[in-house]
Parts: C-alpha cells; sequence; structure tokens
C-alpha cells in the first residue's frame, strides 16, 4: 500500500531536507521502500511517498526512527489509493513545472469525478502525469506539469472545477524533489501504476500482473473513517445504522460507530485487508448515503484492547482523549499512559497510535466527566512529551459486525496483561456476552440501543 508522510519542522524546510538526505539510509526497513520527498511553494512541511506492507511498519520508521531527528515537529500520514502514473510525450518542452492539485469532492462523486479527470484531456502545453485518491485533508490528488503557475491554475478551472462534484482545489509548486531509492527501483514502482497513454486519450493499465497483485496484498488494518453530517446528525446516525453493517465483507469489517459530543461528524472503526478494498466501499457504498457531507480516514496502528477489573461501578460514560505529542516521545507517552496509576472509578478500555491530525488516541470509562477530567490532570498534565490534548463524551456508541468477528478483532489486539488475568477481570467486557449489557455499561444509552 501507498502512504504519504507529511513531516513538519521545528525550524526550516532546508534543514528537514539535509536531515531527510543524510538519514535516508535509516528509512529502509524490511516492510518499507521510501520512495521520494518533495517540498511544495507555501508548504511548511515535506511529503515523503512510501510504499509499505503494513501500517505498523510505519510507525518502526517514523517514530522509532526518524522522528528522533530533532527537526521534526509533528507528522501526519495521508493513505493512498489507486495511483495512476501517465506516461509524457517525449518531445514535451524541457521547462515545465511541476504542480500539485489537491480536490475536494463530494461523496457521491467521487468515483465519477475520478474517472472523468482520467479521461479528461489536458490543454496544450500541460500534461497530467499523476492521479490518485487521498482521504486525508483532501479527496483526490492531481499532478500535472505546465509552463507557469497561470497555465497551471487555467487548466484546473476551466477543466477540472468543471466536472460535476467537484467542490474547490489547492494548487502548489513542486519546488524540490529527493529520490530516496535509485531510479532503476523508482521506475519499477511507476511501472505497476502506468497508464498506457496520457490522460484523455483513453488506455489501461500497462502492466496488468503486477498491478493485480498489487491491489491484492493483504495487510490487516484498522482505520478511523469520518462521516461528515450533511446536515443532521441523527439522520446520518440512522443511515449508517441501516446501512453500513451490509456493507461487511471478508476483507473489510465494519466494527463499531460512534458519536462525540460537539462533532458534525460520526466516527466509523474499520478493519480491512488494504487501503483498495476500503476505497472500494468509500467511493461505492458510502457515496450512495444520502446524510455525508465528507469523509476523512485516519489510519490507525497498535490497537491495544484493556479489560476492567471485576467491582467496577456499572454507571460508567466513555471518554475520548485525542493526544498530540513530540514525535520522539510517542514511544514514552504511549508506555507511560499504559503504566501510570489511574484516578478512581477510571478505566482504560484502548489506546491507539493516530496517523491523523492527532498523535494517539486513549479511550476510557469514567463514573463522570469530573474522573475524567482528573486523569487529564493528574496524568496527562504532568506527562513529559504531550503538548496538547481534547477529551469528549462519547454521546452513543453501536457495535457493526457480529459477537464473534468483535471477539476476534479484541483478541488480536488484547494487551498481554489482559490475556494473562482474563479470569480475574469483567467478563462483559470481552465482547462475547450480551451486547445490550456491555453498551449499557460503556457510555450508551439504553433507549438508543438496538432491540
Amino acid at each position: 500500500m501507498l502512504v504519504l508522510v507529511r513531516l513538519s519542522p521545528k525550524g526550516g524546510l532546508t534543514n528537514l531536507c539535509t536531515a531527510i538526505e543524510s538519514e535516508k539510509r535509516n528509512l529502509y526497513w524490511e516492510d518499507v521502500q521510501p520512495l521520494y520527498a518533495i517540498t511544495q511553494e507555501g508548504k511548511k512541511y515535506v511529503s515523503i511517498l512510501l510504499d509499505v506492507k503494513n501500517l505498523d511498519a510505519v510507525m518502526k520508521v517514523f517514530v522509532k526512527n526518524v522522528n528522533t531527528m530533532a527537526t521534526v515537529k509533528d507528522t501526519r500520514t495521508i493513505p493512498i489509493m489507486s495511483p495512476i502514473y501517465f506516461p509524457v510525450p517525449e518531445d514535451h518542452a524541457t521547462d515545465l513545472v511541476s504542480y500539485l492539485v489537491y480536490l475536494r469532492v463530494s461523496p457521491e462523486h467521487y468515483q465519477s469525478s475520478y474517472q472523468r479527470i482520467l479521461e479528461t484531456k489536458p490543454a496544450k502545453g500541460i500534461h497530467t502525469r499523476y492521479l490518485s485518491y487521498s482521504f486525508g485533508d483532501d479527496d483526490i490528488i492531481l499532478n500535472v506539469m505546465a509552463k507557469d503557475r497561470e497555465a497551471a491554475t487555467g487548466f484546473v478551472e476551466k477543466r477540472i472545477m468543471k466536472i460535476p462534484g467537484v467542490v474547490s482545489y489547492d494548487i502548489s509548486r513542486v519546488i524540490r524533489t529527493i529520490p530516496l531509492l535509485p531510479p532503476a527501483k523508482l521506475q519499477a514502482h511507476k511501472d505497476r501504476f502506468l497508464w498506457t497513454k496520457p490522460a484523455g486519450e483513453g488506455g489501461k493499465i500497462a502492466n496488468r500482473a503486477e498491478h493485480e497483485a498489487y491491489m491484492k496484498e493483504k495487510a490487516t488494518m484498522t482505520v478511523f473513517v469520518r462521516l461528515f453530517a450533511k446536515k443532521d446528525v441523527q439522520a446520518l446516525w440512522e443511515d449508517i445504522e441501516a446501512r453500513i453493517p451490509g456493507f461487511e465483507t471478508e476483507d473489510l469489517v465494519p466494527l463499531y460507530a460512534s458519536q462525540q459530543e460537539d462533532k458534525d461528524y460520526i466516527t466509523v472503526i474499520f478493519e480491512t485487508s488494504n487501503f483498495e478494498g476500503l476505497k472500494d466501499v468509500l467511493v461505492e457504498n458510502v457515496a450512495t448515503m444520502q446524510n455525508v457531507r465528507k469523509t476523512r480516514t485516519v489510519p490507525l496502528v497498535e490497537p491495544t484492547y484493556f479489560l476492567l477489573p471485576k467491582g467496577h461501578p456499572d454507571e460508567l460514560y466513555r471518554f475520548l482523549f485525542s493526544i498530540r505529542g513530540e514525535p520522539g516521545r510517542y514511544q514514552s507517552i504511549r508506555a507511560n499512559i499504559v503504566g501510570s496509576e489511574l484516578p478512581g472509578n477510571f478505566y482504560l478500555t484502548y489506546l491507539c497510535y493516530s496517523l491523523g491530525k492527532d498523535d494517539l488516541l486513549v479511550s476510557a470509562l469514567a463514573e463522570s466527566r469530573k474522573a475524567a477530567q482528573n486523569f487529564g490532570r493528574s496524568v496527562l498534565d504532568t506527562m513529559a512529551g504531550i503538548e496538547s490534548y481534547d477529551v469528549s463524551n462519547q454521546l452513543r456508541t453501536l457495535r457493526l459486525t457480529s459477537k464473534e468477528r468483535w471477539k476476534r478483532h479484541q483478541d488480536r489486539f488484547l494487551s498481554s496483561h489482559d490475556r494473562l488475568h482474563r479470569r480475574e477481570l469483567d467478563p462483559r467486557y470481552d465482547w462475547t456476552d450480551d451486547f445490550r449489557d456491555f453498551a449499557a455499561l460503556t457510555g450508551a444509552f439504553i433507549d438508543e440501543l438496538e432491540n
């Protein structure tokens, strides 16, 4: 799978680029292949494109290695789906400039917009080099070559923005490209996604066998998909409850939905075997849900579940802590949270790295908001490396898959301590007993539970 990792520096971009070039040999791990790094006009980050076998490999590199560089302030990881490289005529002008175009698209038009861009022939003197889905801050990424910004912007506004569903765009000039592989290996990467003809001239994938092998690569991962409501969050909740369980396949499982206070979105957690399978759901299934205004996908890494001790109070509510920390301290923050002395009637339920705007997510059960705030003051406020955090109440949760698949998922990521001491812990929290009772204990309101 392909991911784009954005590294924001503490100081200038030049120092970070120098550090990346000197550290690039350390980007090579068993399951990670760095492709290239780029800087862009007006962007205060360096983007690195990686081909990875699993998301844990990203953490090995950017949490346990590169993020220890003093020049890195924070990171962001964005899934890249269905990339295409278009051939460029050999006789093109040699003084063309590369521009990256980030498009925001209405969900119901994800698939049709992508296809229309594929079929759009660039204006004279402009060449489309690359196209992909990207469900981070944007929905589709387009790379074009043009003689100047005016020509590139004119092409986007006159042709791309006329495509139904394309809502807005951002364009920036590529200032510098740093190859992180030898030319032959970079070409081998592009060959897997190479199109036979320039954009707008028909064609197909050139190397079908290699491309199909990529599409079938398996790597189980957990992701948040945030579905933003067009108008009414309640209508969106009902739509999710009615539709999303039907999206389940052997390779993609919608685990549960949750709603946080004061948010205009509902989060659905999926377990999927690869980004391409998730992309199919986003562009074919979610896009048909009438109450979805936009989607945002956040990869999660190394989730860990915790069970509760026996004798806990029955009246508990779920809270989510979204933590932003110093990159070099991600590991120690996680370890310190797990090993900390928790306030009374406060219990961890899961912890994971988040590769989105936040760095770590902590879900917990507490008897009151005051108990949750006590955890923030006594543990998070005093912990080295935490720059800021938000806490919100989970208003309601809903399991979207069977108890059996829940158990399979949770068992895969249950903490080693809880695995060893399961008999001493509350069995109602292992997702194998009555869900109604469980949900009531995790902050859901009884009158909102399924019958």
